[in-house]
C-alpha cells in the first residue's frame, strides 16, 4: 500500500490558513500548533489574491459538508481524513445522541488526540455524545470495517474532505467498494465535499508551496473530468448521487475580509471559471 504520510502536512497548511474564520477550534488549534505570532500576522496575508480565494473555498468546503450533514440526519458518523478539523468535538458537545469516530493517518491524528484533550479540560466542555478519535489508512479495508463495528446500531453517514484529490482511479474505485459494502450493510450515506473537476486555471505569477504540494501529490491529474464523469464514475462502483449541496455564501465568515468592490471582482472570475467542486451525498444501489 502506498504510504501517504506526505500528504499530511497539508492538514497544517489549512488549519493555518482557516484560523481566521470561525470554524469551532480552528484558530485554538492553529495557535496551539502554528503559535500565537503566526495566526496574529496572518491578516497581512490577506493581501494576497490567491491566500483570500483559498481560504473562502475552504471554508466553503468545510460549512457545506455540515450543511449536508444537518440536512440528512444520523446519530453515527466516522470521518475520514479529517485532519485538523473538529467537527467530531463539536458534535459531541451538541448532539447527545451523536456517536462520532474521527480518523485519519497516525502522524495527524495522534496530534488531534492530545489537542481534543486540552481543549476538553482547559475549556471545561461538556461531551453530551460520544466521541472517539483513532487512526485509520481508509483504504485498509479490514481497519475501516473494524472501526465501524466501534459504531452502535444503526445507519452510519461516512463524511471527508480533502482525501479524493489525493487518490488515483484504482485507489478511489478501492475507497468506494469499502464504503458501498458499510452502507449496504448498514444504511446511511457518504458524504464527500471532494467532487472536484479539472479547470484551466492560470496560476499568478510567483509559485508558492501550496502549488508546489499540489504538483507533488498530482492533485489536477486525481480530479474529476466533469461532475457528469464524477456521477458515472460512482455509479460503476454502485453509489449514486442522492443529494448536492447548495451554496453557502450566507454563512461565509471569511468575507468579512473582502471588500464591496473586491467581491464583484471575485463573483465575476468564479461565473467564468465555472464551477470547480461540489459537496454530494452518495447511497448505494443494487445493480
Amino acid at each position: 500500500m502506498r504510504d501517504y504520510s506526505s500528504i499530511s502536512p497539508s492538514a497544517k497548511s489549512l488549519l493555518l490558513m482557516k484560523a481566521l474564520t470561525n470554524i469551532p477550534f480552528i484558530a485554538d488549534a492553529a495557535k496551539l500548533i502554528w503559535g500565537t505570532e503566526t495566526v496574529k500576522a496572518l491578516p497581512n496575508l490577506l493581501e494576497k489574491e490567491n491566500f483570500l480565494k483559498r481560504l473562502i473555498h475552504f471554508e466553503a468546503r468545510y460549512k457545506s459538508v455540515d450543511m449536508v450533514m444537518e440536512l440528512l440526519g444520523g446519530k453515527n458518523t466516522v470521518e475520514l481524513s479529517s485532519g485538523y478539523s473538529f467537527r467530531g468535538l463539536h458534535m459531541a458537545i451538541e448532539h447527545p445522541d451523536a456517536y462520532y469516530i474521527d480518523t485519519d493517518l497516525p502522524e495527524v491524528i495522534d496530534i488531534k488526540s492530545d489537542l481534543t484533550l486540552q481543549f476538553i479540560e482547559q475549556q471545561n466542555l461538556d461531551l453530551k455524545g460520544e466521541l472517539l478519535t483513532t487512526p485509520l489508512n481508509a483504504l485498509d479495508g479490514d481497519g475501516f470495517r473494524k472501526i465501524a463495528g466501534k459504531l452502535p446500531a444503526g445507519p452510519v453517514n461516512f463524511v471527508n474532505e480533502g482525501l479524493l484529490m489525493y487518490l488515483n482511479t484504482v485507489e478511489k474505485e478501492r475507497l468506494c467498494k469499502i464504503i458501498r459494502q458499510v452502507l449496504t450493510e448498514r444504511g446511511g450515506y457518504w458524504i464527500t465535499a471532494d467532487i472536484y473537476v479539472r479547470k484551466d486555471i492560470k496560476l499568478t505569477p510567483g509559485d508558492d508551496m501550496f502549488n508546489r504540494f499540489l504538483e507533488a501529490h498530482n492533485v489536477e491529474e486525481n480530479k474529476f473530468d466533469s461532475f457528469e464523469q464524477a456521477e458515472q464514475f460512482f455509479y460503476k462502483q454502485g453509489l449514486k448521487v442522492y443529494h448536492k449541496a447548495g451554496p453557502v455564501w450566507h454563512q461565509l465568515s471569511a468575507l468579512k475580509y473582502v471588500e464591496q468592490e473586491q467581491l464583484t471582482q471575485l463573483v465575476q472570475q468564479a461565473g467564468k471559471l465555472g464551477k470547480i467542486r461540489e459537496t454530494w451525498a452518495l447511497v448505494p444501489f443494487n445493480s
